[in-house]
């Protein structure tokens, strides 16, 4: 299956940055220095999907939470909403003072929009029926075990690292990432590899968790602990026992059980104790990220540590 010219366009080898070529045969993307698989040389393409995952592997931590997203979207991928939002309701999040003040609706048509982290897959159809064109990026395969696949020109998925991101400098005029960058072991870093990703005059969104009151940082850290070492059959059962938790600890989601099914809260709270990796912000350290790579026109967006920040249209330093 041969990649859409949006798609080749934009990638990069995630170990030197230099542009990919296609193989003959179409199963590989080829770098001009030779990295890759060592024994097939270059980085594969399977299914329409190219796998640019950088060199060394992930660290112990690292792959028990790409594990845990895996088997997170196998269990509640197919729900009718996910994050207390059907997809229609995920597409209204794409526009307004969600995601910040100069992006309407008709902002996107033509745009080319980054999904950093897309996991459950359903803001790439959102963007899709907005009239962009969007690119998947996820670590795992979380977004092929809910059935996501490429569309012609319009969707394409990458398996790749936030942390080494394989595209070229300044492609999109949206990097999206919501709820991610704080599931790596390096939230800072990964926020300033996707802000060189963000074209001249494109935006940059970016949503982590945010750093909550000392009562609740100490609960869950010390829960915490314990279920990011239990079995995945474990941790969805418990998952399931602690749903109606959202009662009394508020979900950044808005997900509450008896407004939203079992099945629903039991996911969110999955989100909550299943993957190893997860660090909590500020708005200010955010902020100061956005400034350090460049950006500006920031915008404190509604949910708490959301933030829209601006590459200035003449800025080509990426």
């Amino acid at each position: 299956m041969s990649l859409s010219e949006t798609l080749t366009a934009v990638l990069a080898c995630p170990e030197c940055g230099g542009a990919l070529v296609q193989g003959s045969d179409q199963g590989r993307l080829i770098c001009p220095n030779g990295h890759g698989d060592p024994t097939g040389g270059g980085f594969r393409v399977e299914k329409g999907v190219p796998r640019l995952l950088p060199s060394g592997g992930s660290g112990s931590a690292e792959q028990r939470t790409i594990e845990a997203f895996e088997r997170q979207w196998r269990d509640f991928g197919d729900l009718e909403r996910i994050f207390g939002k059907s997809p229609e309701e995920m597409a209204a999040n794409l526009v307004g003072a969600r995601v910040g003040g100069r992006i309407d609706a008709a902002w996107y048509r033509g745009r080319l929009v980054l999904d950093a982290g897309c996991g459950h897959g359903r803001y790439l159809h959102a963007f899709r029926s907005l009239g962009a064109r969007v690119v998947g990026l996820d670590i795992g395969r979380g977004p092929e075990e809910v059935g996501i696949r490429p569309v012609g020109e319009d969707v394409s998925l990458v398996q790749g690292s936030v942390l080494a991101p394989p595209f070229r400098a300044g492609s999109f005029d949206l990097v999206f990432s919501d709820g991610v960058i704080h599931h790596t072991p390096d939230a800072k870093g990964a926020f300033l590899a996707l802000a060189r990703l963000v074209a001249p005059g494109g935006a940059l969104y970016i949503w982590v968790y945010p750093r909550e009151g000392w009562f609740r940082e100490a609960f869950f850290g010390t829960a915490r602990a314990v279920t990011t070492r239990l079995p995945g059959f474990a941790v969805r059962w418990l998952s399931y026992v602690l749903a109606p938790l959202t009662i009394f600890v508020r979900s950044y989601s808005g997900t509450k059980f008896g407004r939203a099914s079992w099945a629903e809260c039991a996911q969110v709270v999955h989100d909550w104790i299943a993957p190893p990796l997860q660090s909590h912000h500020t708005y200010e350290e955010v902020a100061a990220w956005a400034r350090e790579a460049g950006l500006g026109g920031l915008e404190q967006l509604p949910i708490p540590t959301g933030i829209t920040a601006w590459r200035a249209a003449d800025d080509d330093s990426q």
